[in-house]
């Protein structure tokens, strides 16, 4: 049942929840016991849950650049999909990671699409606002997972999310991947130490 919930949330934020591809995929007698236990209602061909049926699932939403995805990156998501049912990523526009004072290695439209391809997301798009609150109000989460070294603060996420109407919980993933290049700056810096030097080599034996 927890799989057909989940499968109807998505579809609504998606804006894809055709009554037959939803029928077509868990057949008819679900869908109505479903409907009979009151965790969705059909309306004009289409499937919605219920509070009733959004309240049976979890939905956790993280955040972050993932610039050159690394083992760090995967690790964090995969802890922060342990919290919940769903894991939707929001993933920083090119214009936020700016105004943060870096410049983004691979554009954000390439930076999500990777985020898409990793086994504990269900869900991820490109940050549609400066304003991160403005999609918790969106999504609705029922957590937020942190990262170790992201700036936020458990407690003005909870507090905002009140302010809003919404009872959420921040949650701080303080473990983190011990690996040889665990973050976007050593990567760069690798690739910096190893190339270079190359460079300048084959300009000395011209």
């Amino acid at each position: 049942m927890k799989e057909l919930l989940k499968e109807i949330w998505l579809g609504q934020i998606k804006e894809e929840t055709e009554e037959k591809e939803i029928i077509r995929k868990y057949g008819r007698e679900k869908i109505k016991e479903a409907e009979i236990k009151g965790f969705i209602r059909v309306r004009d061909e289409k499937v919605e849950l219920t509070e009733k049926g959004r309240n049976r699932i979890k939905v956790v939403l993280a955040g972050g650049v993932f610039d050159i995805l690394h083992p760090g990156h995967v690790f964090f998501l995969s802890k922060a999909g342990e919290l919940g049912d769903i894991l939707v990523v929001v993933v920083a526009r090119d214009s936020t990671v700016r105004n943060r004072k870096r410049i983004p290695i691979v554009p954000s439209k390439q930076r999500v699409e990777l985020v898409k391809a990793l086994k504990p997301v269900d869900l991820a798009f490109i940050g549609r606002s400066e304003n991160i609150f403005d999609i918790l109000e969106e999504i609705q989460p029922d957590i937020v997972a942190l990262g170790p070294n992201q700036y936020h603060v458990e407690k003005e996420i909870e507090m905002e999310g009140e302010r809003r109407g919404m009872k959420l919980k921040a949650v701080r993933i303080k473990e983190f991947k011990a690996c040889e290049l665990s973050s976007t700056r050593a990567i760069l810096q690798r690739i910096i130490d190893r190339n270079f030097p190359l460079t300048r080599q084959k300009q000395e034996e011209k």
